[in-house]
């Protein structure tokens, strides 16, 4: 197996790592973590969860050591799609509402800053997880 271009096996391994690691930290930090550091935050461009950043990049970074810097793309593709299934499940929640209190552009609107920042923390931690990768 070469450093450089790790084989798909590797890949899907590397992926199911960092989705398993992903949901069990979220399940831990819950139980683990002080309700004052789970809180989100509301700023002016949306809510933010520091905490999730740093579970994201953390799983990521596990796929990132297991396979490299080609685990990128699957990282923010991840990333990616579970901010889709969040915001679809957020858009059906709203849809129910009766007097339509969220529309999507709101949950849109909201979420983005927090999905790009997801997204970027996927991005390093699998970067930095690349570079452990390519050390050993």
């Amino acid at each position: 197996m070469s450093a450089t271009r790790p084989t798909l096996q590797r890949l899907i391994v590397a992926t199911a790592a960092a989705m398993g690691s992903l949901l069990a930290a979220s399940w831990l930090v819950g139980l683990v973590l002080p309700a004052h550091w789970q809180e989100v935050v509301q700023t002016r461009w949306g809510f933010l969860a520091p905490v999730s950043y740093v579970v994201t990049a953390l799983c990521m970074g596990l796929g990132g050591a297991l396979a490299g810097h080609r685990f990128l793309i699957v990282a923010v593709g991840l990333t990616l799609a579970v901010w889709i299934a969040t915001l679809s499940v957020l858009a059906g929640i709203a849809g129910a509402a009766s007097d339509m209190s969220y529309p999507l552009g709101f949950l849109l609107r909201t979420n983005a800053l927090s999905a790009t920042l997801s997204v970027v923390a996927a991005a390093l931690g699998t970067w930095l997880g690349a570079l452990w990768y390519a050390r050993r």
